[in-house]
């Protein structure tokens, strides 16, 4: 787990170099939905414009469960643009998932077992999703699938601001 948080920051820290952000890098943040937690999710990233018309977009959602649930996802996106325009641009979505879900055993620890149990699952991406430009930010919503044990489909929206 530290290795994918130790890799999510290599990426957005990557996003200040000059070599590698040609022309913009945009931070934000959204809301997601993932289908089977069935669950609203909050999430922060980055897109990091490498080489038209490639993108690299690393996010974090966390996930909004039960008070015994937690579960968040870190994903290692390429976004590939299948239009140019100033105002409004479609990509297609490809990458990586990193998901982790923990469940806590009320009462687990007075019988004297462990009181939390948790997974990981590494999975891929694919989807699509536009960037609308509102002037001052870039709306960007989108939905994929997830191919993993944790297979779902996520639909969010991200409001992304350049840096």
């Amino acid at each position: 787990m530290k290795k994918f948080f130790i890799l999510f920051a290599a990426l957005v820290l990557l996003s200040f170099s000059s070599g590698i952000a040609k022309s913009s890098t945009m931070i934000g943040g959204g809301l997601g939905y993932g289908t089977e937690i069935k669950e609203l999710a909050i999430q922060a990233g980055a897109v990091i414009d490498i080489d038209a018309p490639v993108d690299i977009a690393p996010d974090f959602k966390y996930y909004l469960t039960d008070e015994f649930t937690t579960f968040w996802e870190l994903n290692a996106n390429v976004h590939y643009a299948l239009t140019q325009n100033k105002g409004t641009n479609f990509y297609l979505l490809g990458g990586l998932n990193y998901a982790t879900q923990s469940v806590e055993i009320p009462f687990a620890s007075l019988l004297g077992t462990s009181s939390s149990v948790s997974t990981s699952e590494i999975g891929l991406n694919i989807g699509a999703g536009a960037k609308l430009d509102l002037g001052g930010f870039m709306l960007m919503p989108e939905i994929k699938y997830v191919l993993s044990s944790f297979d779902q489909l996520v639909i969010g929206a991200s409001a992304m601001f350049t840096i």
